[in-house]
């Protein structure tokens, strides 16, 4: 782009902190597009950029964005710098004449119409009114006692709990930012016996997917979404890698499911138990409108101990939360 140039356009002032303000935005554009950007002023201050324009078009210059650093449509700008070089529109590169040369010439709007400007406008302008006294808890540890606090306010008001429940709702309702889960969440079939008979074993935990198995806080953790097997085998069947990484996992001997992101996981979880596999107990917040509500309900319908978050609510956060607190429960 050796025939190409910008030359920011301003009104000038005969303030020389004017220029400091300004002098910055050439080098920015030069930096970001890769094109040279000129600063220039309409009046007052140097350089001009009639002389800037000028010099550029001896040099060989033929396709020149003036980038307007005004904030309205005023004389200066259509009469003084568009209406001399003969161009009417903006955004549009016109044939143009300065000094007996003709080239190309784009010129920018103007900036008040930019949602860019008015959101800078409104932000300094809100600054007068911020008492910069607002108080907030910044100790990672108070952050989440407050939080658990409140949560176990919100859930207590609902349902009747014993403690082991309503800390694992509020959990829940915590890592959601959701009161409305509460009646969502089904605790079944002697969960937190059989929590407290498995995980001081050290038994293995299966996740659905990747961001379930980087949050859980437990020492055996298997994900088989990755193995070549099930990435072939997914590719030639057309099921899901955490549908067939579920099934591999659970075809090695007993482990603890946690779903969190895939229904057709869950699936695979409820076919193995219907073959008789053992689960000992079954983490399940998978979220969607297809087989999510309906695996799920399959699942509480069953003998099988689990954490279910009922319909389409779910997320891998929910279930990460939820085996994490079983384990703060249980191993202390």
């Amino acid at each position: 782009m050796s025939d190409a140039l910008v030359v920011i356009v301003t009104h000038g002032s005969r303030r020389g902190t004017f220029v400091d303000d300004m002098s910055s935005l050439s080098d920015y554009v030069s930096e970001r597009l890769g094109i040279k950007a000129v600063l220039a002023h309409n009046e007052f201050t140097s350089p001009d950029w009639r002389d800037v324009l000028s010099s550029s078009l001896s040099s060989g210059a033929r396709r020149i964005v003036f980038a307007l650093a005004f904030l309205g449509r005023g004389n200066h700008v259509a009469k003084d710098i568009m209406g001399s070089l003969g161009v009417e529109k903006f955004e549009s590169w016109e044939d143009a004449s300065f000094e007996g040369n003709w080239f190309k010439a784009y010129f920018t709007r103007p900036l008040a119409d930019s949602n860019l400007v008015k959101i800078a406008m409104m932000l300094r302008i809100w600054r007068a009114f911020d008492d910069g006294h607002r108080k907030y808890v910044e100790n990672p540890t108070d952050i989440e006692d407050n939080s658990m606090d409140v949560a176990k306010e919100i859930v207590a008001s609902r349902v009747t709990l014993d403690s082991d429940g309503l800390d694992l709702v509020a959990r829940l309702v915590y890592a959601s930012g959701n009161p409305d889960l509460v009646g969502k969440i089904e605790i079944t079939n002697d969960l937190w016996k059989v929590a407290r008979e498995t995980l001081p074993s050290g038994i293995i935990v299966l996740a659905d997917v990747g961001m379930v198995a980087a949050g859980l806080r437990w020492r055996n953790v298997e994900l088989h979404i990755n193995d070549p097997d099930v990435v072939e085998k997914a590719k030639a069947t057309a099921l899901t890698r955490a549908q067939l990484g579920m099934r591999k996992g659970l075809s090695l001997g007993p482990r603890v499911p946690v779903v969190g992101n895939a229904p057709t996981a869950l699936v695979e979880v409820m076919r193995a138990v219907r073959r008789g596999e053992e689960v000992p107990f079954v983490i399940a917040s998978p979220p969607g409108f297809t087989n999510a509500v309906e695996v799920k309900e399959e699942l509480i319908s069953s003998k099988v101990p689990a954490v279910v978050v009922r319909g389409s609510y779910g997320g891998s956060n929910l279930a990460v939360a939820a085996f994490n607190e079983i384990v703060r429960k249980v191993m202390g």
